[in-house]
């Protein structure tokens, strides 16, 4: 099966390609953890701050991109479980719903990585509590750093 190109992402989620927006995909298709905005202004200096920013806010709206919890300060990014199954398996891709995942960040290298594979277990809440977003956020030693 063909992995879809930058382009065809773009196209699937109804965005203009632009040369910033196909170098931000690059990188994220590129890496196996996850990014923050200030590793995107380290390895994309041609592009401004604020075009970074937008990027990430339109990849995040639309559904590339999700927002990772993390207690560092900064905020990491990662392909959605959307872009994942597209990249495995196109013509599943439509019937992807987006489950929540497991977070992994060593505490050694300080990477963050998704875990697809790994569910966040539901949650019960009381009564009258409604929940908007589960994140679960694991700490340890990545494979490379043990």
């Amino acid at each position: 099966m063909d992995t879809p190109s930058v382009k065809e992402i773009l196209h699937h989620h109804q965005l203009r390609v632009t040369s910033g927006r196909c170098d931000v995909i690059q990188l994220f298709l590129a890496s196996s953890y996850a990014l923050s905005a200030k590793d995107l202004e380290n390895q994309l200096p041609q592009y401004d701050r604020v075009t970074l920013y937008r990027t990430l806010h339109t990849f995040i709206e639309k559904g590339i991109l999700h927002l990772i919890p993390h207690d560092g300060g900064l905020a990491y990014f990662g392909l959605s479980d959307e872009i994942r199954q597209l990249l495995t398996d196109k013509e599943t891709a439509t019937r992807t719903h987006h489950a929540e995942h497991i977070h992994f960040t060593c505490t050694a290298c300080g990477r963050t990585k998704c875990l697809p594979d790994n569910l966040v277990p539901e949650v019960t809440l009381p009564e009258n509590y409604q929940t908007s977003e589960v994140a679960l956020l694991v700490k340890g030693q990545c494979p490379e750093c043990q």
